[in-house]
């Protein structure tokens, strides 16, 4: 039979409503009839209903994050695990919990966005890779929603969280210009993601500085798509010596597509990649990576958004931006060369 409140009052010899008021935290309950509620509740080992709480309080404490992802990337991306874990890390000390939707393509990411916002079943939302004229941020600030973005929101005042990834990328292509590489391509994102753009515009300046030519490819985010366009890449006749590549789990689909053709990383193909996953170091030699400090970035975001959600009205928007760091493995070397 299910414990109710009035048990727990009847138990504790108070009223409902102290034992109300006890869930609720309010200090103002005398500290002996606290100490009975809450004896009396391990006593019946009793578990409020969160559903008639979340009412209650008119909010829900989860934080919601839509992925864009279609089944097998979202099972299989590193990237996605490492910053579920970040985020679920960053909120243990805090009141809230993460609740994960996966978008598979932009229809089905605009209804999860509008059940989101008619619903209201979570308090605020992490939004993550905006792209340019990003139709999601227009419909959260129309609703005035709290919500974060991890990533650049494209010169507009938002509250967001982000690494310089304009400098991410032309630290990459100096890398490998330094190792004396010149035919650089880059292997990038979907067109219009603001992650890639930034990384490409550091990639271009890198190049042009050197008086040289950019090369630039496009791949939807995952190994088998950047697999796929690496096949058409190192099949042109005037294939690029080396490659800076949107992330690591594209890379692994980079380096499975140079197996296929009989090159070898980095003797025939050199790479520079993003994310500093555990794959860098699953790699023969390991894989050259720009480290973008996610925990550091996901902890500032969660911040932000707590802030918004238990003082709206009161923050007012700025762009963090957390530094990166270059860790230099085998993939980037020259032919003949070793690390130090």
């Amino acid at each position: 039979m299910r414990v109710t409140q009035q048990d727990i009052a009847r138990i504790a010899n108070v009223s409902q409503a102290t034992v109300s008021r006890v869930l609720a935290g309010d200090s103002r309950v005398e500290n002996d009839k606290r100490d009975r509620v809450l004896s009396a509740m391990e006593q019946a080992n009793y578990r409020p209903d969160v559903r008639a709480q979340s009412l209650r309080k008119r909010r829900t404490d989860l934080i919601g994050i839509v992925l864009r992802a279609n089944e097998d990337g979202a099972k299989d991306d590193p990237f996605i695990a490492a910053l579920v874990s970040e985020i679920t890390t960053a909120l243990t000390d805090t009141d809230f919990h993460l609740c994960i939707d996966i978008a598979k393509d932009a229809k089905h990411q605009s209804s999860v966005y509008d059940e989101l916002l008619r619903t209201r079943r979570i308090d605020g939302l992490l939004l993550v890779e905006p792209e340019m004229h990003d139709v999601r941020l227009q419909r959260l600030q129309r609703d005035r929603f709290p919500f974060v973005v991890i990533g650049n929101p494209r010169g507009t005042l938002l509250h967001s969280v982000d690494n310089d990834n304009v400098m991410a990328g032309r630290m990459a292509t100096v890398h490998l210009l330094d190792q004396g590489f010149h035919d650089i391509g880059f292997l990038a994102g979907p067109k219009n993601v603001a992650v890639s753009d930034d990384r490409i515009t550091g990639y271009e300046m890198a190049i042009r500085e050197r008086g040289l030519t950019p090369r630039i490819w496009h791949s939807a985010f995952g190994h088998e798509d950047a697999a796929n366009v690496a096949l058409q890449i190192l099949s042109e006749r005037k294939r690029p010596r080396a490659l800076v590549v949107m992330d690591d789990f594209m890379a692994t689909g980079v380096i499975k597509s140079a197996h296929r053709a009989n090159l070898q990383v980095p003797e025939d193909l050199a790479i520079v990649s993003f994310n500093d996953s555990v794959l860098c170091h699953l790699v023969p030699g390991g894989l050259t990576s720009v480290n973008m400090n996610l925990s550091v970035l996901v902890k500032q975001a969660i911040e932000k958004l707590v802030a918004l959600i238990d003082r709206p009205g009161e923050v007012e928007p700025s762009r963090q931006v957390v530094p990166c760091e270059l860790k230099v493995r085998g993939s980037a070397l020259p032919h003949g060369a070793t690390l130090q």
